[in-house]
């Protein structure tokens, strides 16, 4: 279980002008990051020679490139948008590849109705990823659906939709956060057998070091159980400092990691 992080947890030093994508993985390696996952709101350029030193800088350090962070949505009820949506997950494939990321990360939005979410919304999906698939198989980057409202806020949707394309190039990618707390577990351990990426999720902490929110020990011993092998890429989304948060969820999967092992 290797421990990533993703750009999205120092956002405000991205956009403070403090960090960029060509030092993230420097930085990321000095704080003992294992693992990278760059987000596409921080990016300058989809050129090809941005993207080649992107992924230079990310090889300087010996640190892989797990992940590549997209919006995504769709299911909107407008046929010229979802397909503008479909072509703008193509691009970053395509981008990714070009990063010698291994996975990107999209979100499947919504209709606006649960009860359309769960049937017209599921089908869109569906359809569109399974357009996709080519590319990601051309490319050998892998599709992670992450639990994020919509047709994605319940793990029977979510599996509906990686049992309706192909669980080899399209899985999840669990956020320990997004599901309701009376449900989180449950529904994690249903996803977890299908990740390609995870984001371990942090916004508070105990004076112990311990998640206000989230039982990481729990959902560690869940992923080891399933033989889980993503990268838990660190989201924090807490006050304060960022890279102290960075830091503490870190030492978090650290301390559940190595007594798991």
């Amino acid at each position: 279980m290797l421990i990533g992080c993703t750009a999205y947890s120092v956002r405000d030093y991205f956009k403070a002008g403090e960090m960029h994508c060509l030092n993230f993985a420097g930085i990321m390696s000095e704080l003992g990051i294992e693992a990278l996952e760059y987000h596409q709101m921080f990016f300058e350029s989809w050129e090809s020679d941005y993207l080649a030193e992107i992924r230079k800088s990310a090889e300087d350090v010996g640190l892989p490139i797990a992940c590549l962070g997209c919006a995504g949505g769709f299911c909107q009820d407008d046929p010229a948008q979802r397909r503008e949506d479909i072509e703008v997950i193509r691009d970053r494939l395509l981008a990714a590849s070009a990063l010698g990321a291994r996975s990107i990360r999209v979100q499947l939005g919504r209709t606006g109705d649960d009860a359309k979410d769960a049937t017209v919304g599921i089908q869109r999906c569906i359809d569109a990823l399974n357009e996709l698939i080519p590319t990601a198989k051309e490319r050998g980057v892998r599709i992670a659906l992450e639990n994020h409202g919509g047709v994605a806020s319940r793990a029977s949707w979510i599996l509906r939709v990686i049992l309706g394309t192909d669980p080899d190039w399209v899985g999840a990618c669990p956020d320990f956060g997004n599901f309701p707390r009376e449900i989180r577990y449950r529904e994690l351990a249903r996803v977890l057998p299908y990740a390609f990426h995870v984001h371990a999720k942090a916004l508070h902490f105990h004076a112990d070091g311990e998640e206000r929110d989230t039982d990481f020990a729990r959902v560690i011993r869940m992923a080891e159980d399933c033989d889980c092998q993503a990268v838990f890429s660190i989201e924090y989304e807490g006050p304060g400092d960022q890279f102290t948060g960075v830091l503490r969820t870190k030492e978090l999967i650290e301390k559940y990691r190595s007594s798991a092992l």
